[in-house]
């Protein structure tokens, strides 16, 4: 997973540098592939004004600016962008500037007889896109003028390309690195608090949601939203989903992402009115079911899939609209012109989806995290935040919504283990010698303020020296057993400080 430093930095407080953050998390078993430093990139592009623009006389597809980057005199800059027009904010590489992404340092030139003190430059240029199709325009007011363009492009950032082990499913997500890092620095953690959404309770549309496999399916909650206007996202949400790898798109399903890389809770946006209109019916009748013979449908990638008996699947009136878990379908798709939508929050069984993707030869960001497992525990925040979201960025309003589970007691992935002291001093053992010669064990308050830093609770067991630990949802899957436990006080204290 690519991690935004800057990202990072909202969720923990953390000021040491990249290289000593990428250490302390590859010594902890969260291996750093790559650190992309990206500030870099863009040093010496200023923003500027494009205050005058004609043609180039000696060129058909060329034109000549006259560009403010707040000197004295404009600046002659011959550009051949199709969009490049007066009156916009662009980013500006001046003279002397060298453009690491594309290898190509800034000179005066004479481009067919005309001078050009510089280039007007596309995202591509900058390093942010494969290709562009014209010069980046900022969309600003009364902004500062030659003034450094990396901070309005996130290009004050640096991206760790972490790999987590397969049994750690929270690191799959912005929210659970940041609980790593505060565990492994000490640091304070601010955790993106649960929105408050208000439900109209429209009776239209009649939404109704029905789990026929509880197993593969514990729990489905489904969010009516009417008259939201799709758009592009603004730029906070582009250079978040981009420094992911991820493609913005428009502003519903961007914020899906959004929510998928924080809190690695998958969601997905139907089109209301393209659902009823698929059923051929006013009401919703959202369902969970294994696939049956014969069956196919189309997914967003537009292919056309003959659907297998593992495969999972949402519908509408019975009819398949999304492989669950796994990638939605192409007939209910959010475009353009999409006013209404169901929004999805689930929680998928892990063996389920993997068996549904496998039998497609199909994997995406959402089955690569049911594959490991999702925090059930954090469903309602997720769906909530990304409801939340999505009033704020496409307006509307949230008018229904409806919750199924499999109607078991807790579903929230919570246990208890007993951790024995001498247990964990016997499998770690002594500790190295320290200033005074002397070796040691781990002392009770380092254990327990290591395991207190990974969200654990701890209450005293009957015994001595034994202590119940009740674990976090977020750590559910993969702190089963007493030894599980033993190995995460060690690779918190360091395994190298042991003898």
């Amino acid at each position: 997973m690519r991690i935004s430093l800057n990202w990072l930095r909202e969720l923990v407080d953390i000021s040491i540098a990249p290289e000593e953050l990428a250490e302390t998390l590859t010594m902890a078993g969260f291996e750093v592939e790559d650190i992309e430093d990206r500030r870099p990139w863009a040093e010496g592009v200023v923003l500027g004004k494009i205050v005058a623009i004609e043609q180039h006389p000696n060129a058909d597809k060329l034109r000549v600016c006259q560009v403010d980057v707040g000197r004295e005199e404009a600046l002659n800059i011959v550009c051949g962008a199709p969009n490049a027009r007066a009156d916009i904010y662009v980013p500006v590489a001046v003279v002397g500037t060298f453009l690491s992404q594309i290898d190509l340092k800034i000179k005066p030139a004479k481009l067919r007889g005309v001078p050009s003190e510089g280039m007007i430059c596309s995202l591509a240029e900058l390093g942010l896109a494969k290709e562009s199709a014209g010069i980046h325009i900022f969309e600003l007011e009364n902004p500062e003028l030659g003034s450094d363009i990396r901070p309005l492009l996130a290009l004050d950032d640096v991206i760790l390309d972490l790999t987590a082990t397969a049994n750690r499913a929270d690191a799959l997500s912005m929210v659970g690195v940041a609980r790593e890092v505060a565990a492994l620095t000490g640091a304070n953690l601010r955790i993106p608090a649960a929105a408050d959404v208000a439900i109209q309770g429209k009776e239209s549309p009649n939404l109704t949601v029905e789990i026929s496999e509880s197993e593969g399916c514990p729990i489905y909650m489904g969010t009516a939203i009417e008259g939201v206007k799709i758009a592009p996202s603004p730029a906070w949400l582009q250079q978040r989903l981009q420094a992911a790898g991820v493609r913005p798109i428009n502003n519903v399903v961007d914020v899906t992402n959004y929510i998928l890389l924080e809190w690695g809770q998958p969601l997905h946006a139907f089109d209301r009115d393209r659902l009823q209109s698929f059923t051929g019916t006013q009401d919703i009748n959202i369902g969970v079911r294994f696939a049956n013979s014969g069956e196919s449908f189309k997914t967003l990638d537009g292919q056309n899939r003959n659907l297998q008996a593992q495969n999972l699947l949402i519908t509408a009136s019975d009819k398949p609209v999304a492989l669950a878990g796994v990638m939605g379908g192409e007939d209910t798709e959010v475009h353009d012109g999409t006013q209404n939508l169901v929004l999805e929050a689930a929680i998928f069984d892990q063996a389920t989806i993997r068996r549904s993707a496998r039998a497609q030869g199909l994997r995406s960001e959402s089955s690569i995290r049911y594959e490991r497992g999702v925090n059930q525990a954090a469903l309602t925040t997720a769906g909530n935040r990304a409801v939340a979201l999505i009033l704020e960025l496409a307006g509307g309003a949230a008018t229904v919504q409806k919750t199924a589970s499999s109607g078991a007691d807790d579903l929230s992935f919570s246990r208890s283990i007993e951790l024995r002291l001498d247990r964990v001093n016997l499998v770690l053992g002594k500790l190295k010698r320290g200033e005074t010669g002397a070796s040691k064990y781990l002392e009770p308050e380092e254990v327990k303020n290591i395991l207190t830093a990974l969200g654990c609770e701890i209450l005293p067991a009957a015994k001595e020296r034994v202590f119940t630990i009740t674990i976090p949802p977020y750590r559910y899957r993969d702190l089963e057993r007493e030894i599980d436990l033993i190995e995460e006080i060690g690779r918190l204290h360091g395994f190298n400080n042991f003898l």
